[in-house]
């Protein structure tokens, strides 16, 4: 297994040199380059990249030269620092699960049964396409899912992909998925959701919603859609998500 926290190829020792890329700060090239690396695979996600002294080494620069191009890669959301041991290429979300907007009970803090409802490749409609930043009409993937607790379905969901990413998905049966999609998509796809934009509002359930979650039409619902993005900045989902607005229940510390 390659040691992935070793040092990038000789051949990137020097950046790109073209006119227009000297024009940029040191930094700013080799930030671009340690990118180029990242997006590449060399340091997966997860784990930890080169020292920053044996990085400013290899590359020929001063240490602060260094920090400020894996600084700008962190502000970018492509690496993260964890004091004590290092920087380390973003894995994947964690602790942001759509239960966190709702309380169920104890069993929100459970991983939720996931039912595949259906799976069809579409021709992307005008407001989805936009959503996930294609051309309307370009080829996606809609899941529908159901997300329950202690037996019961608390979480409806309509999530689309598009299909040049996840085309082998569409081979899968319904009991393939996993219960949670975002360690699926790196493992099958080497696809890392590394943050997303969720967008939240009331609405009102329509006779098929309702039937689902056994309440009656009409009833309050909270919707959420969130649009994902992986390490290089890609919009990779877009999901719509919808509950019952008794359920709804966020806490948020600010300081």
């Amino acid at each position: 297994m390659p040691n992935r926290s070793a040092l990038p190829a000789a051949a990137d020792t020097h950046p790109d040199d073209s006119p227009a890329s000297l024009a940029a700060p040191r930094w700013a090239r080799i930030a671009t380059a340690l990118k180029g690396r990242i997006l590449a695979g060399e340091w997966a996600s997860g784990t930890a990249i080169a020292a920053e002294s044996a990085l400013a080494e290899h590359y020929g620069v001063a240490l602060g030269t260094m920090r400020a191009a894996i600084q700008a890669l962190v502000d970018q959301g492509l690496l993260e620092r964890v004091h004590g041991r290092g920087t380390f290429v973003r894995g994947a979300l964690t602790g942001a699960t759509m239960a966190r907007f709702f309380r169920f009970g104890d069993a929100g803090s459970e991983i939720p049964e996931s039912r595949i409802v259906s799976l069809r490749t579409l021709a992307a409609p005008a407001e989805i396409a936009a959503q996930l930043g294609l051309a309307a009409g370009t080829p996606v993937l809609r899941l529908l899912r159901q997300r329950g607790w202690e037996g019961k379905v608390r979480l409806l969901e309509t999530i689309w992909l598009p299909a040049a990413l996840f085309s082998e998905l569409a081979t899968l049966k319904p009991a393939e998925f996993a219960p949670l999609l975002y360690p699926m998509y790196a493992e099958r796809y080497g696809i890392t959701v590394s943050r997303a934009i969720d967008d939240l509002r009331f609405a009102r359930l329509g006779a098929r919603e309702a039937t689902q979650l056994g309440l009656p039409e009409g009833h309050p619902a909270l919707a959420v859609n969130r649009v994902a993005f992986d390490l290089a900045g890609r919009r990779v989902e877009f999901r719509q998500t919808l509950g019952n607005a008794d359920d709804f229940h966020y806490r948020a510390e600010v300081r």
